[in-house]
């Protein structure tokens, strides 16, 4: 028997979880009653078993639907990585489903397993460890409490090191946790994945009245003081340097002046940080450093402490 056709209320149900989901504030209980042929009660009782499975059904002030975060971070694991059974469930829905086609069907069910084998996930941001240690930081911002980041591993200092910090700001998305250092009395930007391990300590927050997000350059340094810079890539630079750091990405364009360079434009910290250790890595695909001098003449600092 296919439980799992357009008309069943358990179709329905994962429809308006989807569409909530991928379109949030867009439908109201009426449109999504006419949508799936039903009175508008009844998705007020598809709501309630979303509420009832922790999802947090939220509206505008036009009535509008959404599926937001409970609270930041608490079921992110439980909504990434489905169980055995869980799986089963959607692959028999997909299997069942009349609309999609035998080809579409197949390559979803393909996704289906890809996305949610951990194993295959690798470096990615969204695995159980990442996902772990990310929960442990938004339950001490929740909490006011200070953790120790175990063994973190600083580019810009080149050393493994634990930190105490008071965690403010999690930034899953960007990979970014915004933090108050309690040794150098001073705001931190940390990569969660370069913590090894986050212990909660039982130690309150002391310093909350210095916490404040502050803006990150395209490298994710925090620095006041920026420095604006001006460098033309060739294709394989542009390609780099939007790999390493996505957040150059809003910050190149073509040359107007010769075909297959990037004009890479914006402020950066004074100290170069980030961007000093892509020119040196990457300097064949390097056009011209157009400006500052001072850019210019930090990398020939560093170019002859090399020994060769």
């Amino acid at each position: 028997m296919n439980k799992f056709n357009e008309h069943t209320p358990k179709y329905r149900l994962l429809a308006i979880l989807k569409i909530l989901i991928e379109s949030p504030y867009q439908y109201t209980k009426k449109t999504l009653a006419t949508e799936y042929n039903v009175d508008p009660d009844t998705i007020k009782k598809d709501f309630d078993e979303l509420r009832d499975a922790d999802f947090n059904v939220d509206y505008d002030n036009k009535y509008r639907y959404a599926i937001v975060p409970n609270k930041p971070l608490q079921h992110l694991e439980d909504m990434l990585f489905f169980t055995e059974a869980e799986k089963e469930i959607l692959m028999e829905a997909l299997s069942n489903n009349a609309k999609a086609s035998e080809k579409r069907t197949k390559r979803m069910q393909e996704k289906l397993n890809t996305i949610y084998d951990v194993s295959k996930l690798g470096s990615s941001l969204f695995s159980r460890t990442f996902l772990s240690k990310a929960n442990l930081l938004e339950q001490a911002k929740q909490q006011k409490k200070v953790v120790k980041l175990i063994n973190y591993r600083s580019t810009n200092s080149s050393e493994v090191s634990d930190r105490l910090v008071e965690p403010f700001s999690v930034n899953v998305k960007e990979d970014i946790l915004h933090a108050f250092a309690i040794d150098r009395k001073d705001i931190r930007h940390y990569r969660i994945s370069r913590i090894e391990r986050v212990e909660l300590q039982e130690i309150a927050w002391q310093y909350e009245t210095q916490h404040y997000v502050t803006a990150t350059d395209p490298f994710r340094i925090v620095n006041d003081n920026k420095v604006r810079v001006h460098i033309r890539l060739k294709v394989g630079g542009y390609n780099e340097l939007i790999e390493r750091f996505p957040l150059t990405q809003a910050y190149l364009q073509p040359s107007a002046e010769e075909l297959g360079v990037y004009d890479f434009e914006c402020n950066v910290n004074e100290k170069f940080f980030g961007l000093t250790n892509f020119i040196l890595g990457y300097h064949e695909h390097i056009v011209e450093i157009v400006e500052p001098e001072s850019l210019i003449d930090h990398i020939r600092r560093h170019i002859g402490k090399i020994n060769f």
